[in-house]
């Protein structure tokens, strides 16, 4: 961090015994922890910010080439790779398989059917005997077996 070398703490520490005295230096120890990790916090707080922003603008970025992907065209450039020229949309186009349907069908003949104004007959009313005889067995109470 700073480079400093072991002869170096040692020094530091003689000083601060000297100058602050056995009996403050425990408390002056405790001052300077609290003033290291506020200083820490700061920082890492700092940096947490500068990493929000960089995934914002990362998100920017994958948000701009979503939409750019989203306005083009899929299916458009799936046919352009797979068939630049078109030769494979306009055979299908140009459907045999109709072609040879249409030849092979037969055309209706409408003059061998004798025309007839008369409209058809209503199916004729079931008899009176028939209607009272249900297709369904009655209903038996709850509990009973027949």
């Amino acid at each position: 961090m700073f480079d400093f070398a072991w002869s170096e703490f040692g020094l530091i520490a003689l000083l601060a015994v000297l100058i602050l005295g056995p009996k403050e230096l425990p408390q002056a120890m405790r001052t300077m922890a609290k003033v290291v990790r506020k200083v820490r916090g700061l920082a890492s707080e700092f940096q947490g910010h500068i990493n929000d922003m960089v995934r914002e603008a990362e998100l920017e970025d994958v948000r701009k080439s979503v939409q750019k992907l989203s306005s083009t065209n899929v299916s458009q450039q799936v046919n352009k790779m797979i068939d630049p020229e078109g030769e494979i949309d306009n055979a299908l186009k140009d459907n045999p398989l109709k072609d040879d349907s249409q030849k092979s069908a037969p055309a209706e003949d409408t003059s061998a059917a004798p025309e007839s104004t008369e409209a058809p007959k209503a199916a004729d009313p079931p008899s009176a005997d028939t209607s009272s005889v249900s297709e369904t067995p009655p209903e038996t109470p709850r509990g009973q077996t027949t």
